[in-house]
């Protein structure tokens, strides 16, 4: 098992702008939890036509809220400042409906939770700040302890069973290491809908850039747009 947690993405960028679009979805998250969301918000087979973009707000447990939104908050402010308020909303519940669409067609089970869309924004991120460093803390379990081993020899033998550090890559890497770990994840605990609904709002993030115009896309360092 290996459980990566981001912590930060230095982007370098001008913090100026303020990621007002990506701090509005994690209070409505926040909110929707805390008043009590209906199992009839969830999507899936025979499911409302509105659960396409309610089931985006729902969360299973506090720690299904809490995981989601710190993801979100890591990565959705520097792409938020990346693509300007507008751009950004249109990207995350463009893949909400996209997700929901699908898992209201074709899933066998019921899908709830934002994780699908938070996937789409690591994709923009991926894509649109590759040189930016993410750091990532990780709890690794045997046997990955062993290929991390091999990689880096710990200091201690217990490592070798269980391991915590951190460690910085370019977000470049991660369009690699997020669907491996999601692939991982289908392997070890067997066919699921939600790490195949992460691998699609991944792909969903890429489909978005592809479609974004070029004055977002090719901008480096300029200023970022807002609404």
């Amino acid at each position: 098992m290996f459980i990566p947690v981001p912590a930060y993405v230095k982007d370098n960028a001008p913090r100026e702008a303020i990621p007002v679009a990506n701090g509005m979805l994690i209070v409505a998250n926040v909110l929707a939890f805390w008043m009590g969301w209906s199992p009839w918000w969830a999507v899936g087979p025979g499911s409302s036509l509105l659960s396409v973009v309610t089931y985006a707000f729902a969360h299973a447990s506090p720690w299904h809220l809490i995981g989601n939104m710190w993801v979100l908050l890591v990565f959705g402010n520097p792409v938020n400042r990346r693509l300007g308020n507008a751009y950004y909303l249109m990207t995350y519940f463009g893949t909400v409906v996209a997700l929901g669409l699908f898992a209201s067609l074709f899933a066998d089970g019921y899908l709830l939770g934002s994780s699908g869309a938070i996937f789409a924004v690591i994709g923009v991120c991926v894509l649109l700040l590759p040189a930016s460093l993410i750091e990532v803390f990780y709890l690794a379990l045997f046997p990955i302890t062993l290929i991390i081993g091999l990689i880096h020899r710990p200091p201690h033998w217990v490592f070798w069973f269980i391991r915590w550090d951190k460690f910085e890559m370019r977000a470049f890497w991660a369009i690699f290491l997020v669907p491996l770990l999601e692939l991982w994840s289908l392997f070890w605990w067997g066919w699921n809908w939600t790490n195949l609904a992460h691998l699609f709002g991944l792909a969903c993030g890429v489909a978005a850039v592809l479609m974004l115009p070029t004055q977002i896309t090719m901008r480096r360092r300029a200023a970022y747009a807002s609404w």
